[in-house]
């Protein structure tokens, strides 16, 4: 008879406070990973930024023509353009020259700005920058905080990011 009452198997109780101790574990859990996954799509986007330069620099030296890189800090958007109109002044003249792609930046970026002169940087045929610069991006999201920065070096066009902060 004993045979029979077999004691495998877990209680209602039992169960009912595994679940109970799971809920509180992810609430915990929860801000922190919010926080990780903004952190992690800023810094895609500030990659992604960096990336369009590079972009910008081997097409300029595959095709052998200006290609350049439009900062719009009040729209929040980054133009990639091939030069075609006023080659010394190194700026993007709308209608004028070739645009390649548009990215805008989501709401959250709440700052956007290029130490470039007219916020555009040129990259020319042999690799070269129409100046050296850093571009600024921070993004604001709820209590979170992302700052960054990128460079660009005008003698051999080279870029690179230069900090990532989260707060």
């Amino acid at each position: 008879m004993n045979k029979l009452k077999s004691k495998r198997g877990i209680t209602l109780l039992e169960l009912m406070a595994t679940v109970v101790i799971i809920g509180i574990l992810s609430s915990i859990a929860a801000p922190s990973f919010e926080r990780s996954v903004q952190r992690i799509k800023f810094r895609g986007k500030t990659k992604d930024i960096v990336s369009l330069l590079r972009t910008a620099r081997s097409e300029a030296i595959t095709k052998k023509s200006p290609y350049g890189v439009h900062f719009d800090d009040e729209k929040k958007i980054i133009s990639f353009f091939e030069d075609k109109a006023n080659l010394a002044n190194f700026t993007y003249d709308v209608g004028s020259d070739s645009l390649v792609s548009v990215d805008t930046l989501p709401s959250e970026y709440v700052y956007l700005y290029a130490t470039f002169n007219n916020f555009s940087v040129v990259f020319q045929p042999n690799g070269s920058a129409s100046s050296s610069g850093y571009i600024y991006l921070i993004s604001q999201s709820n209590s979170i905080v992302n700052t960054s920065s990128a460079s660009v070096l005008a003698s051999t066009g080279k870029s690179k990011v230069e900090y990532i902060h989260n707060y």
